[in-house]
């Protein structure tokens, strides 16, 4: 029936919402003619496992989330998780988070964004000349033992006080991110490499030539 099962799966089932029950339906249709999709369950070596546990459903999202369109997709949904956070911690901060878009699996503004800066730096990280990845393990780690590919592209807002706009918006490689986090500019002169600071503080000038003041430690 249906589709053909994917290589090592025994059987599938749903569960409805309503009963909590399992069904062989995948959803349901009500009058108005919406839909309502179950939570679906394989059948794995005698065992039932969650859809997004199943082998064959990771694998396919591993593809997709190391695809150029499914990294940046996730790394929106990271920054919208982000401004979400911000609103419920009641921070203010100045701006509007222009890369949003309502529209499900879309980051097409992100992702221009991206391109603009690669034909001016080329694909690397213009601060620490990283070659850019787009590399998630995506497998399941304790929370104290998370890998983290300090190569991998990290949207990274140049001023704390301001909100993911285009111009407060670098593409930096994850490292640069970390070592930078909340840090103020003196405290970033101290610790990091002076090369990365002086490309970090040409950026700066070219994005808000205004900011000097900034830059003076």
């Amino acid at each position: 029936m249906g589709n053909p099962r994917a290589p090592g799966v025994e059987d599938i089932r749903y569960t409805d919402p309503i009963t909590g029950g399992f069904t062989s339906k995948s959803g349901h249709t009500n009058k108005q003619g919406k839909r309502t999709y179950f939570k679906r369950e394989y059948k794995i070596n005698g065992g039932w496992v969650t859809n997004s546990d199943a082998p064959h459903q990771r694998k396919n999202q591993k593809n997709f989330f190391n695809s150029k369109k499914g990294f940046f997709c996730a790394k929106l949904n990271e920054m919208n998780s982000r401004e979400k956070k911000w609103k419920e911690q009641g921070r203010f901060l100045r701006g509007d988070h222009e890369f949003k878009d309502d529209r499900r699996g879309r980051c097409d503004k992100l992702m221009e964004a991206f391109d603009e800066q690669v034909e001016r730096y080329g694909y690397e990280c213009p601060i620490t000349l990283i070659p850019f990845t787009m590399d998630i393990a995506f497998k399941k780690f304790d929370i104290n033992n998370q890998v983290k590919t300090f190569s991998n592209i990290s949207p990274d807002r140049i001023f704390n006080h301001t909100r993911y706009t285009k111009q407060n918006t670098i593409f930096t490689s994850q490292l640069w991110n970390l070592k930078k986090d909340e840090s103020p500019m003196e405290h970033l002169e101290l610790a990091l490499n002076p090369e990365w600071m002086k490309r970090y503080k040409a950026i700066i000038m070219e994005r808000f030539p205004d900011q000097i003041y900034v830059l003076q430690t």
